[in-house]
């Protein structure tokens, strides 16, 4: 029996799988946002600084016209004046300036050490690039020289070149210390915009998302509903194709039944009205010896047939060897073939295991060919059976005669009902006979057939 999931099982695990992918969408918005965030950041101090640059650039070109041609950093104290110039536009607490050689060459309004850049801003600044940082928690005191009277915490670190306009040869590189408020406040109102921008395209897109996985999960319900439903069918389909295979083979058995027992009732009744027939009754007693052998016979058939028909209905487990299959068939028939003065032996060449109902109808089988095959020997004739293990672990067996064969006639509708060439007989038992070896995956073919006798083979294919 299957088992099956309840209703709100399969709910919970469909809020769970949205919730996840929700989830899963706000960490993808958030690494985003925040990279959006940081770069955002950088153009913002990188604009304050190339403003800066552009602003201290204009004012050197200015101070070398002042200056009657003279280059600003052969004027001791020209450049810090052109820088000083553009500071007072841009909340500038701090500036110092360096000549191309990375030696100090003024500073206001502070004087610390004459320590250069560090050799990575330096090489940015050389380069034509401008450097800039946000200390958003440090104070003016932190740095040697700058006033810190009521001036609130925060300050941006800038780097710029220093080039004239028409020109470019580098002069230097100014070092700024800029009051952090207004750019703190512009990055603060950015933040917000992108939380808000964020929310809502988390929003959105979990709707989106949402609907959508809901639309999936929904036919996805519907299909796995459809599924079930066409696996009840097809077990449904199993479970009766399984009862018309036990069925068919019922019905073959029984069939094999009538079969046997036609000839020993006929027989039986010939006996019995002899017995009413004076001029027929005999004093010997080979009458009733004569019944008593054919009620012996069907009695044996019978309780042959119904042990069958019990392991059929029953599904009884057990197993029986190519060997021990040929010794039941023979013994089944050795009495009969006495009786008519013809040897039947069998070989075993190789053994496999036969599951037992497949070796009942193949005994049941057997037992109809070593029948015949006794029947069209001649008085002292032979029947051989043969059993082979195949490679595959399935098995063949083989029923010799050396009978006068088969009749064209009935060689060519050998397995076709009322056709028999025998007194009496209904041609039934070889077309039974190949459909209960049909009940057993197997086959049932002559493979021999001339003045010699005949030979037929059955065969069981592997179940693997």
């Amino acid at each position: 029996m299957s088992a099956t999931l309840h209703p709100s099982s399969g709910r919970f695990a469909h809020f769970g799988v949205l919730a996840l992918t929700v989830l899963v969408f706000g960490g993808v918005v958030l690494a985003v946002t925040f990279g959006l965030r940081s770069d955002l950041r950088d153009q913002i101090l990188h604009r304050e600084a190339m403003t800066l640059g552009a602003v201290a650039s204009n004012h050197i070109d200015n101070s070398a016209a002042d200056l009657g041609g003279l280059a600003p950093a052969e004027v001791p104290g020209a450049l810090l004046v052109a820088v000083l110039k553009s500071s007072l536009l841009r909340g500038v607490v701090g500036v110092r300036v360096f000549n191309s050689d990375r030696r100090l060459n003024a500073s206001f309004p502070y004087a610390w050490s004459e320590a250069p850049p560090s050799a990575v801003d330096w090489a940015q600044v050389a380069a034509g690039n401008v450097v800039a940082r946000l200390h958003p928690r440090m104070a003016r005191e932190e740095i040697d020289g700058l006033p810190s009277e009521g001036i609130p915490e925060g300050l941006v670190e800038a780097w710029v070149p220093l080039r004239r306009g028409a020109s470019a040869d580098f002069l230097g590189a100014a070092h700024f210390w800029i009051e952090a408020g207004a750019t703190m406040a512009e990055l603060a109102e950015h933040d917000r915009r992108l939380l808000v921008q964020a929310a809502l395209a988390w929003a959105a897109g979990s709707a989106v998302i949402g609907l959508a996985l809901l639309a999936a999960l929904r036919r996805l319900r519907a299909a796995n509903a459809q599924l079930r439903a066409r696996r009840d069918d097809l077990e449904r389909a199993n479970r009766e194709l399984v009862l018309a295979a036990k069925t068919s083979a019922l019905g073959a058995v029984a069939a094999h039944l009538m079969h046997e027992i036609k000839n020993p009732l006929a027989g039986l009744e010939l006996i019995v009205a002899g017995q009413g027939d004076p001029a027929m009754r005999s004093d010997n007693g080979g009458e009733l010896a004569a019944a008593s052998e054919l009620t012996r016979r069907l009695r044996t058939m019978v309780n042959d047939i119904a042990a069958v028909l019990h392991d059929e209905q029953t599904g009884a487990k057990f197993e029986l060897t190519c060997a021990e299959i040929a010794e039941i068939t023979v013994a089944k028939v050795r009495g009969e073939a006495g009786a008519r003065g013809v040897s039947v032996e069998s070989v075993v060449q190789g053994d496999a295991p036969i599951a037992g109902r497949r070796a009942n109808l193949a005994i049941l089988v057997l037992r109809n060919l070593l029948q015949n095959a006794i029947e069209a020997a001649p008085r002292n004739g032979r029947v051989k059976l043969i059993a082979r293990a195949l490679p595959d672990g399935g098995a063949e067996f083989f029923v010799d005669d050396n009978g006068p064969g088969l009749p064209a006639a009935v060689r060519d509708r050998l397995f076709q009902p009322c056709v028999s060439t025998k007194p009496g007989g209904s041609g039934l038992g070889l077309a039974i006979s190949q459909r209960l070896a049909q009940q057993v995956a197997g086959r049932l073919e002559l493979v021999r057939n001339g003045e010699s006798g005949s030979s037929f083979r059955l065969v069981l294919d592997s179940e693997a």
